[in-house]
């Protein structure tokens, strides 16, 4: 009988999914000359393994170590594979199975070249073979390194197209181009959490239902949520290596947009009733404490008149600790609200007045606008000089890397502020009138809207009016924002001249 019959070997086959090994024959060609080999050659295969995982770092591959195990167990004490390198390509893998060998646990390493290891055959060509396909990876590693390095230079994203955008372009020179249902669905989110303050869970929700999911197809959750609205690459500028590049691509959101997002994650006290039960939640926060302000609903039943009623408050969510304010009835939150609101309502003949002077001085303001742009435009030429004398710096070594690194991302910065300001102020031209009339109609239907509009319509007049929003000793305070400051002064009220 032939002894390989009385060897019990393991079928191993390997690919990874990663493009640099594509050359790699599939999982099933491996498979499909093992089986000829071993029927050609009679070998006794008890179990087969196939796995799709890199071999270039070890302890990445749970089937290959699911083998070692039954290797070192005596359950299996031959190993039939495609070549040598789809065991390994790392030294302290490569090591292992060598030392089994040696040591006479392993009997025997085929591949279905017709090379054959044994404990007592010379090692050293298998150890050839695991250090080749190690260097091979290494190799393969810095050109993809070097390459990326030369992609980023160029402004090209070198990761694989992130939510919102689509890959585009031949290999090698692949950039991402702005997906046309995703791309719109990012942008709304970041307006959500910067103008109405909605929280991430309601982001997940929100858009879960509008049918907006990862690459693979799941619902985004809120962690995933946060690393979106914090990566620049939105707004056109991304990271690779700890340093940070100007892409080439079309950015998704402004600077300014980014910005405010920012300021809004900021404070990540929210309250735990869904916002989108709460009309003013995640709005207000506690002046003692800083914690949000959220809503809460008791029902209490009165026997002995078979009553039941509902009440609503308003307190702090006491996230910190303990804290001292006093909640405040929903009824009493919204009439304090309806008077501070009404300081900036105007009657109808105010209203009509100001749009006639608005039309009357959209182009003047279209005059301006170009002045503005010109002045931007100049503040960006300025950071892309102070940008290529910083390289200059860094190419004569006066500079260190680390300060290269620090004063670059400080200058992309305010770059990118400054061109979302140009931007905002090319659009502005076109839409100044439109925004100037929208400014006019909601002091116009203020009133309305608070005391009888839908709890999203509430939502959006506030934060698009108020800011800087708290609750103290039962009473609300709250600024409003330009130009609905101006209303609190009473000459402007008549004169509705815009600033």
């Amino acid at each position: 009988m032939n002894m390989n019959n009385k060897l019990k070997y393991i079928r191993y086959s390997r690919k990874s999914s990663e493009a640099k090994e594509k050359q790699a024959l599939s999982i099933s060609d491996q498979n499909l000359e093992c089986e000829n080999y071993a029927l050609r050659e009679h070998l006794n295969v008890v179990l087969k393994l196939e796995e799709s995982h890199s071999a270039y770092k070890p302890s990445n591959r749970p089937e290959f170590d699911k083998m070692v195990k039954l290797i070192e167990a005596g359950e299996i004490d031959a190993i039939l594979t495609w070549h040598a390198n789809r065991l390994c390509r790392n030294p302290k893998e490569g090591g292992m199975l060598l030392q089994l060998l040696q040591d006479g646990v392993l009997k025997e390493i085929r591949t279905t070249a017709g090379d054959i290891y044994t404990s007592e055959s010379d090692q050293l060509i298998l150890q050839i073979h695991f250090g080749i396909a190690n260097q091979y990876s290494r190799d393969i590693s810095r050109n993809v390194r070097r390459s990326l390095l030369h992609k980023s230079e160029r402004g090209e994203f070198p990761r694989q197209a992130i939510l919102g955008y689509e890959g585009e372009g031949v290999r090698g020179k692949r950039n991402m181009v702005p997906h046309s249902f995703e791309a719109p669905l990012i942008k709304e989110a970041y307006e959500l959490v910067a103008y109405k303050a909605c929280s991430l869970g309601y982001l997940s929700e929100y858009f879960h239902k509008k049918g907006l999911t990862t690459k693979r197809g799941k619902k985004i959750s809120k962690s995933h949520w946060y690393a979106i609205l914090t990566n620049p690459a939105y707004y056109g500028y991304f990271y690779y290596r700890e340093e940070i590049y100007k892409g080439i691509y079309t950015p998704i959101v402004s600077k300014t947009l980014y910005d405010a997002v920012q300021t809004a994650l900021s404070g990540r006290s929210r309250p735990k009733t869904k916002i989108w039960n709460a009309t003013y939640n995640g709005i207000f926060k506690c002046k003692n404490c800083g914690c949000f302000i959220t809503t809460t609903f008791k029902t209490k039943n009165y026997k002995r008149t078979q009553r039941t009623v509902d009440y609503v408050y308003m307190h702090c969510t006491h996230r910190k600790g303990s804290c001292t304010q006093k909640p405040i009835t929903l009824k009493s939150f919204e009439k304090q609200l309806l008077d501070r609101i009404s300081k900036i309502s105007i009657d109808e003949e105010v209203w009509s007045l100001g749009i006639k002077l608005l039309k009357a001085k959209h182009s003047h303001e279209i005059e301006q606008n170009t002045s503005q742009r010109l002045q931007y435009q100049t503040k960006y030429n300025a950071y892309q000089d102070r940008l290529n004398r910083l390289i200059s710096m860094r190419s004569e070594e006066e500079i260190t890397k680390q300060e290269f690194i620090t004063q670059k991302e400080l200058l992309l910065g305010e770059q990118a502020r400054v061109k979302s300001l140009l931007n905002d102020t090319e659009s502005s031209e076109h839409t100044w009138l439109e925004l100037a009339e929208d400014f006019l109609n909601t002091a116009f239907y203020a009133r309305d809207l608070i005391t009888s509009g839908k709890p999203d319509e509430k939502r959006n007049l506030i934060m698009t009016v108020g800011e800087n929003f708290f609750l103290e000793d039962e009473r609300l305070d709250f600024s409003f924002k330009k130009p609905y400051d101006i209303l609190l002064i009473p000459d402007c009220r008549t004169n509705m001249l815009p600033r």
